[in-house]
């Protein structure tokens, strides 16, 4: 039995890396005593998997956990699982996946950002920021296995938007990503001119594409049908 686990990371659990985020899981795991699945082999480990990689320094109010069970598993089990977990990170629902859905991590699409700027007078960032979307191309560099290599990551922004927060303004990014690449939301705050080291990064959403459309997961995790891949038109379709 597969369930996507649905929880938020905050400060200070932030700055741990992928690596280490996956050990935490698995010692709340453990110690919460569910029936967790594990792989074949000399090796075996957990077969659990997040959603989308997070950055480290970077908050998060919508990641997702991938796993699998020998057995369903009730509330009480996810309550030991909660009551394992460090402060910082929070269960905020479940969702038991029918059989044929892919692993979460390939059908992820978009993700979305805040970036609160604290800015009382933005017109010169609200004009970097309708600059950058009247762009038809948006070149980046990146550091490849044969080195550096040049990128547009222009038809990557789904959308950039300039929102008054309690601080002031915050700056909302809704980008591509997944295995088909995607903008990174610290090359975006890089063309806007803004130092990315005074600013607090947060995901508030993940997204699988569906035919046209971004859908959050809990959308596919309803739909029995088996999800998809089109090739020829590089989407996802139910």
């Amino acid at each position: 039995m597969r369930t996507w686990i649905n929880f938020s990371k905050e400060l200070p659990l932030c700055f741990l890396s992928h690596l280490d985020l996956m050990r935490l899981w698995q010692r709340a795991i453990r110690r919460s005593k569910l029936p967790v699945a594990y792989s074949a082999g000399f090796n075996p480990h957990q077969k659990l998997s997040f959603a989308s990689a997070l950055p480290v320094g970077v908050t998060s109010s919508d990641e997702y956990l991938d796993i699998q069970f020998t057995e369903a598993v009730n509330n009480d089990g996810f309550k030991r699982l909660a009551d394992a977990l460090p402060s910082g990170l929070s269960i905020h629902g479940r969702q038991d996946i029918p059989d044929g859905i892919p692993p979460l991590m390939s059908l992820i699409g978009a993700a979305s950002w805040h970036v609160s700027c604290g800015l009382n007078e933005p017109s010169e960032l609200g004009g970097a920021v309708n600059s950058l979307l009247s762009s038809e191309s948006l070149p980046v560099e990146r550091e490849g296995k044969r080195g550096k290599k040049k990128l547009d990551i222009r038809p990557l922004v789904l959308n950039l938007e300039l929102e008054k927060s309690l601080s002031g303004h915050q700056l909302s990014m809704l980008l591509q990503t997944g295995g088909d690449g995607g903008a990174r939301p610290q090359e975006i705050l890089a063309l806007l001119g803004m130092a990315e080291e005074r600013l607090m990064l947060h995901r508030t959403a993940l997204y699988v594409r569906v035919g046209a459309r971004l859908q959050r997961p809990a959308y596919v995790a309803l739909i029995k049908n088996e999800v998809q891949i089109d090739a020829k038109k590089d989407y996802y379709q139910l």
